[in-house]
């Protein structure tokens, strides 16, 4: 084929060889070449893509699970990758062909290294709690990849790790269905047997609330029943005493009246109650003979309150 010209573009690393020996390289050389001596091998400077889809991943409680993502990474060591993958460039044709088997055969061993490590963070979980874990199974394989030894020693780098889905098996899925409209029904339940006993509990303090206030109102009833039971008691105690304090002094008069008619003669008592002498008369006549015998009498208290009574008593006919 003779001298050729080659001119390559700024996303592409070229290694020119002869005789087993790297003679130039770079990023988007152009440059004239014997074909017969020379060769070339061409490796891509862009990220990659590469989609995963694990569907034989167990969780703690033996369920199967599926796992669907994307990895994106990039040639790191471009000249170890070249020694390992099939970079060789002859044509353009030939040559995206090639890209195309390396690609392939660098994603799959990025995605068997991300099955590790997302079988390591499945395994330690329950079914729930990973199908719940998207985003941190996502954070978590994205650590694991970027540091991982073998990723780095393929002379790739991984950027990101993406989880586009995580999904139990059939089987696991109906059933977790199933246990989910349990425990929703289980709850509607629960919410009705709660709003029940909230209005039984309502009604309860209710009852309770106007048992409590006819209690009390009993109670004041009765305090007041024995308020006015005393005070009546009270009165008639008072009026009692008052009645016979009363009654005392009328018998203590009339017994003054006694003991000053005893002093006056017979016949002189007689002409005056004949004569119809009123009991004012009679008992001031009674009080002259009282001390005209004081000396027979003895002492003799006379208050106001008995000079009323006196004065209020009238002569026998």
């Amino acid at each position: 084929m003779g001298l050729r010209h080659y001119k390559f573009q700024p996303n592409e690393y070229v290694l020119v060889m002869k005789n087993g020996k790297v003679v130039n390289k770079g990023i988007g050389l152009a440059f004239f070449c014997n074909t017969l001596s020379t060769g070339m091998s061409v490796v891509p400077t862009v990220s990659f893509d590469t989609f995963f889809a694990f569907d034989d991943v167990m969780t703690s409680d033996f369920q199967g699970i599926n796992i669907q993502g994307d990895i994106s990474y990039i040639i790191r060591d471009y000249e170890k990758v070249a020694g390992m993958i099939d970079f060789s460039y002859t044509s353009e044709s030939e040559y995206e062909n090639k890209k195309a088997e390396a690609k392939q055969v660098l994603g799959k061993r990025i995605t068997n290294l991300a099955k590790t490590s997302a079988s390591k963070f499945v395994n330690a979980r329950d079914v729930k709690a990973v199908i719940h874990a998207q985003e941190e199974l996502a954070t978590f394989l994205t650590q694991e990849m970027t540091s991982n030894e073998a990723i780095k020693e393929l002379g790739l780098e991984v950027v990101t790790v993406s989880i586009l889905a995580v999904s139990p098996s059939m089987e696991t899925k109906k059933a977790l269905e199933a246990a989910t409209r349990e425990q929703i029904m289980q709850q509607q339940d629960d919410a009705i047997y709660k709003r029940r006993n909230a209005a039984i509990e309502q009604e309860r303090i209710v009852k309770e609330n106007e048992l409590n206030t006819e209690i009390k109102v009993a109670e004041k009833e009765h305090e007041n029943q024995m308020l006015r039971q005393k005070n009546a008691l009270e009165e008639v105690e008072l009026e009692t005493k008052v009645t016979k304090e009363r009654a005392d002094s009328k018998a203590y008069a009339n017994e003054v009246v006694l003991k000053a008619m005893e002093s006056v003669d017979k016949e002189i008592l007689l002409a005056i109650l004949l004569s119809g002498m009123d009991s004012k008369t009679l008992i001031a006549k009674a009080f002259n003979s009282l001390a005209e015998n004081t000396d027979k009498i003895g002492n003799l208290n006379i208050s106001p309150d008995l000079l009323e009574t006196l004065t209020s008593v009238k002569a026998c006919n």
